[in-house]
């Protein structure tokens, strides 16, 4: 299952892939604006939206993108690993 992480810390990045790797999920960070979000989104499985630290375009983009392809959408505030591991447990429950 392949899960698609939007905003968060890039001083963290390294920790939530490990973190997904852990819990067998391949992860996909995007902190930044990227070219062609709404097609790279589209083949991951579940998005996690840390929406302390993104663009509100993003979001947009995410959100189209879920709607369209029935993907599971879990947000959180916070940027931390701990959040992370919340937003996946949510998501898994809904998958």
């Amino acid at each position: 299952m392949s899960i698609a992480i939007l905003g968060g810390l890039d001083r963290l990045k390294n920790y939530y892939e490990q973190k997904g790797k852990d819990l067998g999920y391949s992860v996909k960070v995007f902190s930044q604006r990227v070219p062609n979000l709404a097609q790279r989104l589209s083949s991951v499985n579940g998005i996690v939206i840390f929406t302390g630290t993104i663009a509100h375009h993003m979001v947009a983009d995410a959100n189209r993108v879920a709607k369209k392809h029935k993907i599971p959408i879990g947000r959180s505030q916070s940027s931390s690993v701990s959040a992370f591991k919340k937003c996946l447990s949510s998501i898994s429950v809904r998958s």
